[in-house]
């Protein structure tokens, strides 16, 4: 694209960065960084839908661009709402672990307080020599 200067595809070149590669690492992030929310049954399900979606979008749109319209369209309208499917059930996944995160995220923060608490209070109890 850049050296021909022809800018045909740089709509699908643009969905599939996006797609493929910024909303995969922000999905799988935040599967790190909640492990309830990777736990679910729903997960591998978004994840293969984000997948097929990631590549069947940018391909229809390629396809529309380079090729017949009419004929096309329909792999574009598949591929977009594999990638809204996808999206939606990211959304049911965060709705659903982000309670249990902030409980567990709560949790931990109490018991570190009661850990540094018993510890400052055993210190106290420690004569000096």
């Amino acid at each position: 694209m850049g050296i021909t200067r022809n800018m045909l595809l740089a709509p699908a070149h643009a969905h599939l960065i996006l797609l493929g590669y910024v909303a995969m690492f922000l999905s799988a992030l935040y599967y790190r960084t909640v492990p309830e929310a990777a736990a679910s049954r729903l997960a591998p399900v978004q994840a293969v839908t984000s997948v097929v979606g990631a590549i069947l979008f940018p391909i229809g749109i390629a396809c529309v661009r380079l090729g017949d319209r009419a004929r096309f369209m329909p792999v574009l309208v598949a591929g977009w709402l594999t990638v809204v499917t996808g999206m939606l059930l990211f959304v049911v996944i965060v709705y659903r672990s982000s309670g249990r995160a902030a409980a567990r995220a709560s949790t931990e923060q109490s018991e570190e307080a009661s850990i540094k608490a018993r510890i400052a209070g055993t210190a106290a109890h420690v004569p000096n020599m």
